[in-house]
């Protein structure tokens, strides 16, 4: 099989994992937010909490995902991640108080945790020349969840009334099984020794834990993870306290969506070409930027501004910085590497909706936490330009997964 037609069928198949995993299993909580916060009578402190639970279990579980994917292979990892998720999605349709929602957004977190660094390095193994595409592309699924997300609350909330979310779970539980086939099928581990045998405790430590520059790119990364998830769980809600009608406002979150679908395999294609560094800069500068107009003009032509601006940095920064932290070492060490820079990642997450949750309802409403994530993404910006590019053995590295790709 061609290098061409590989590329794409890989691209197809990781974006149908992080359709569900990603899309589905974090993203589309921030727009089912409002109807299950109405049905199970939950505080803003508690649907911020459920937010923060799936980051516990993500948190809980990367960094054993990097380790597990370095010894066994990767795409086990996927496939376990997949289905757990799937079991998740499949489980929340049925839930009946905050502490069984609890449960199954654990259960989401700890299933992302072991599909999604793994795949990174599936496609990264697989593509080093095109890696800022191809995690694009694998990014793009987030966007494409959110888009599916927000286009069918409206119907279902319409359709099937107060239990519209319910339904609508257990359809990206269905499509989720759907990605775990589509994932067995296509994905393959990648011929470089990404699962050798793990370094010793003193290598690793030297190596990748105290390594500045993974330090750098895993603080950035860290401060990422603490801004997108406060508006992906509390803009939807903001839009519906505007008195903006529940379909318009699922449009404009679907613009964000579908931007989003393009933003990743965007800012990847540009960074090969212009480096990883400048284009990262650029999409933190416009996603600080794009809080900015529901804050001070909370308006529909306010929010359809933030959403486009949103929509087209907010996957291209993750996308990015994913690239990133995979050129700061030797290619041997870039599953543990990237299963570390994630625990930062989830840290943040773990924060960010408790933390906006308490502010929304303590310190002066929604707009307060996205003046947080504004904060958050301007001081990611200013770390980010201490950023260097580092490539260990890359040449080796190219010449290996051609060869394997023409086999």
């Amino acid at each position: 099989m061609s290098q061409e037609q590989s590329i794409w069928k890989y691209a197809f198949a990781s974006a149908m994992v992080t359709i569900s995993t990603l899309g589905f299993g974090r993203m589309s909580y921030g727009i089912l937010m409002p109807f299950m916060k109405e049905s199970l009578s939950l505080t803003y402190e508690q649907a911020g909490m459920l937010g923060t639970s799936t980051s516990i279990g993500y948190l809980g579980m990367v960094l054993f995902a990097g380790i597990f994917a370095a010894k066994w292979g990767s795409k086990r990892l996927v496939i376990l991640g997949t289905l757990l998720v799937t079991c998740g999605l499949l489980y929340m349709p049925w839930v009946q108080s905050y502490f069984l929602c609890l449960i199954g957004m654990v259960l989401l977190g700890v299933g992302t945790a072991f599909a999604y660094t793994p795949l990174v390095n599936i496609v990264v193994g697989w593509f080093p020349r095109q890696r800022g595409m191809m995690i694009g592309f694998l990014l793009s699924g987030l966007g494409l969840g959110t888009l599916i997300s927000s286009t069918l609350i409206s119907f279902f909330t319409t359709w099937f009334s107060s239990n519209g979310w319910r339904y609508l779970w257990l359809l990206y539980g269905l499509l989720s099984l759907l990605s775990t086939l589509v994932a067995q099928i296509v994905l393959r581990d990648p011929p470089i020794a990404l699962h050798k045998t793990v370094q010793k405790d003193a290598s690793l430590l030297r190596e990748v834990y105290l390594h500045k520059r993974v330090l750098l790119v895993a603080i950035i990364y860290g401060l990422i993870g603490f801004a997108y998830l406060l508006p992906q769980n509390f803009l939807f809600s903001f839009i519906l306290e505007a008195h903006i009608d529940r379909y318009s406002a699922g449009q404009i979150v679907a613009l964000g969506g579908f931007m989003s679908i393009f933003s990743g395999p965007l800012w990847g294609i540009i960074s090969d070409k212009i480096g990883r560094k400048k284009s990262l800069l650029i999409t933190l500068f416009l996603g600080t930027i794009a809080m900015l107009p529901p804050i001070i003009f909370p308006k529909l032509i306010g929010f359809v501004i933030s959403q486009f601006l949103w929509g087209i940095t907010v996957v291209g920064m993750l996308s990015l910085i994913l690239a990133i932290s995979t050129e700061q070492i030797h290619q041997s060490y870039a599953p543990i590497a990237l299963g570390y820079v994630t625990v930062y990642f989830a840290a943040g997450q773990l924060v960010g909706p408790g933390l906006g949750g308490w502010m929304i309802d303590h310190l002066g409403g929604i707009p307060s936490s996205l003046l947080l994530c504004c904060g958050l993404l301007l001081t990611a910006f200013i770390l980010s330009t201490q950023l260097h590019k580092e490539v260990v053995g890359e040449q080796l590295i190219l010449q290996k997964a051609d060869k394997s790709m023409e086999g």
